[in-house]
């Protein structure tokens, strides 16, 4: 069997020889000790890499781009992995660089600017300031204008904008399942967002629309090269409950999320929906009257139990099963092969199921506890036909 007969037989609710494995991102030190050989595969260490090639020059960066995406296609290979993806980037070209760490990323035509520092200790590279963050809704109103009159004259993308996909499924070889971003729903979790809800719900449903847009583009292209699976959704909710309120979930995300996955399955694209938290209190909205078709990015830790999630909503294709933030970093690799065991008892039977970790390996995760996970689900994912 493929790996991509295998994704898709997951997806159908079938048994196949074995349930499919994959991980959106393993941080670059966790692939290099299994690999033995230093690769760029994931983590902030990559985003702030690429961006430091791109500062030094256009050939730097096309050259680590390169290096990049056959590091990633040989990671899949080795690890046998049943999807392809690519993991979180980071190539905007920066304006300025504050210091060793630090890039500052600036468009003058819309006074936007953004700040980013990479933190080496926790391996993440992320916001530490912004124009949002300092003016609030002004700066997000815009932006949201620019964005408007860039989605007035937007045409469908390119094939050749799936490039970068293509290149690392080829690197990987076999018969793999591919996954591509389109379709992200999602209100940024900083407070002059959440204060944009209460006050500006126009703008952020504007905000939101120009998203729509892009996505409904985008399906047709992405399903003509290949790609099976919007691996999209959208972080809206803390390990205590949704960022926002039901009412506020059922104006904005709903309906728009509901759009994109009807136009992914008129293409024969499937849609999997990622969200970290506890989101039980909204999850006949998002896990049914969304015709979502699988949800991802588990928060165990949250409270989002997988055996659970099956039980009440036997139809979603549930992508995790082992919780990065707690076990997969402080348990013992006994640990883990036990509580992969647990999942794959509870929630194998009927296919539906694509193991893998809550949301990422990251720096923290001992090799020895993702190696562990990795031989686990091998022998404890096998279906006995």
């Amino acid at each position: 069997m493929t790996h991509r007969e295998r994704v898709r037989l997951a997806f159908q609710h079938r048994e196949p020889d074995r349930v499919p494995i994959y991980d959106q991102t393993v941080c670059s030190r966790v692939a290099s000790d299994v690999m033995g050989r230093r690769v760029r595969t994931g983590g902030g260490l990559i985003r702030f890499e690429e961006t430091s090639a791109r500062w030094e020059s256009e050939q730097a960066w096309q050259e680590y781009a390169a290096q990049l995406l056959d590091d990633v296609g040989d990671m899949i290979r080795e690890l046998d992995f049943d999807l392809v993806g690519i993991p979180w980037r980071c190539s905007w070209k920066p304006s300025a660089r504050l210091d060793e760490c630090t890039f500052r990323y600036e468009d003058p035509s819309t006074s936007w600017w953004t700040v980013y520092h990479y933190d080496v200790t926790s391996d993440v590279y992320d916001e530490v300031d912004s124009a949002v963050r300092q003016e609030g809704i002004p700066a997000i109103e815009r932006m949201v204008q620019h964005m408007e009159r860039e989605a007035a004259d937007a045409r469908p993308p390119s094939a050749e904008s799936y490039e970068a996909v293509l290149q690392v499924a080829r690197r990987a070889g076999g018969e793999r399942y591919l996954r591509s971003g389109e379709g992200a729903v999602m209100i940024p979790p900083g407070a002059a967002w959440l204060e944009a809800c209460a006050t500006r719900a126009d703008l952020i449903e504007r905000y939101l629309d120009c998203h729509v847009r892009a996505a409904l583009l985008a399906v047709p292209v992405a399903r003509q090269v290949g790609v099976e699976c919007l691996w999209a959704g959208g972080d809206l909710a803390s390990s205590k409950g949704p960022l926002y309120s039901l009412a506020m979930f059922r104006r904005f995300v709903l309906p728009r999320v509901r759009q994109i996955a009807d136009a992914a399955h008129v293409h024969g694209l499937r849609y999997l929906f990622r969200t970290d938290g506890n989101v039980w209190s909204i999850a006949e909205d998002l896990f049914v009257n969304s015709h979502i078709d699988g949800y991802g990015e588990i928060d165990i830790d949250a409270g989002m139990d997988l055996p659970e999630v099956k039980r009440r909503y036997p139809h979603l294709t549930l992508w995790g099963g082992m919780s990065c933030g707690q076990l997969l970093t402080f348990g013992t690799p006994q640990m883990v092969r036990d509580e992969v065991k647990r999942v794959m008892a509870a929630c194998k039977p009927g296919g539906g199921l694509i193991f893998g970790s809550s949301n990422a390996v990251h720096a923290g995760v001992p090799t020895e506890n993702f190696v562990a996970m990795q031989q686990a689900a091998r022998e404890f994912g096998v279906y006995a036909h």
